[in-house]
């Protein structure tokens, strides 16, 4: 009897699971036969058919988009032009390019002349070569020169041009000038002016003026002179050497071009005080 009682409790129990929802969670029972006390733990299992089984979609990778293929472009913008550096000086004759020496006076880089040398004081800076007489009864006259360089060969070049503005004090002609193919105080050419606005150009050699050729004497040069300041001039063409004053060509211009002694080049005064500024020395036209 009590075997029976279980197994229809049992069948009841199952029929009644079954006829239950499938979304509601699964109850525990607990049923009690005659005397005897049994707990039955009873989950019910819900399972889908095969066909209606649901199952969600795996989410899609999302693809990486690939790049787009790079075109070339067409570079319009305009081709600069690089001029190569040049390493060493191009000769006289090149139309674009010119060595030349500047004695810009700022600095004493030259190596010019400074201090108190004989009867002269020189002095350099602000854009100014100074010579000034410290005996005034002197029968000497100032000497300043530097060697060119290697590049501005004055015996070598069928053209060039060495220029100077002699300065002097206010109302006054000044006195000095350039002095050129200069080997030493012995053996050099000059250009010079004196107070008178007169002109001189001279070539010595061991400490004698070639009489012949540049004796050296004073005369007139048959062009304007300026008081205060002067530009003087020299330029040398093939076999010529032509010498100007303020841009005019003086009246014994030209001379024929003999070769220099030396490579230098040169300052030089008989005055109490001359000033000289934008020397130049240039190859070329």
């Amino acid at each position: 009897m009590r075997l029976f009682l279980t197994i229809s409790f049992i069948t009841l129990l199952l029929a009644n699971s079954f006829a239950q929802p499938s979304g509601r969670r699964p109850k525990i029972a607990v049923y009690s036969a005659s005397s005897e006390w049994q707990m039955v733990t009873l989950k019910s299992t819900v399972r889908l058919p095969t066909s209606q089984s649901v199952i969600a979609p795996a989410s899609p990778v999302p693809q990486a988009t690939p790049p787009p293929t790079e075109q070339p472009v067409a570079v319009t913008s305009p081709v600069e032009t690089i001029s190569p550096a040049r390493t060493a000086p191009l000769s006289a004759g090149t139309a674009d390019f010119r060595p030349a020496f500047t004695g810009d006076f700022a600095t004493n880089r030259n190596g010019w002349k400074a201090g108190n040398k004989g009867d002269y004081y020189y002095q350099i800076g602000l854009g100014r070569y100074n010579i000034r007489k410290r005996n005034t009864n002197t029968q000497q006259v100032s000497f300043s020169a530097v060697e060119l360089p290697a590049d501005i060969n004055l015996n070598a070049a069928s053209i060039f041009t060495i220029k100077v503005d002699v300065l002097a004090d206010s109302g006054q002609v000044p006195a000095g000038g350039l002095l050129f193919g200069v080997k030493d105080s012995l053996n050099f050419c000059s250009f010079t002016m004196n107070k008178k606005g007169e002109v001189s150009i001279r070539c010595v050699a061991n400490g004698k003026t070639f009489s012949d050729y540049l004796p050296g004497d004073f005369f007139s040069p048959g062009v304007s002179i300026e008081k205060n300041r002067n530009r003087l001039s020299i330029q040398r063409r093939d076999n010529a050497l032509h010498f100007y004053i303020n841009a005019q060509e003086i009246r014994s211009s030209p001379y024929p071009f003999k070769m220099f002694s030396g490579n230098g080049i040169g300052l030089t005064s008989s005055a109490y005080w001359t000033s000289f500024q934008k020397l130049s020395v240039i190859l070329g036209l």
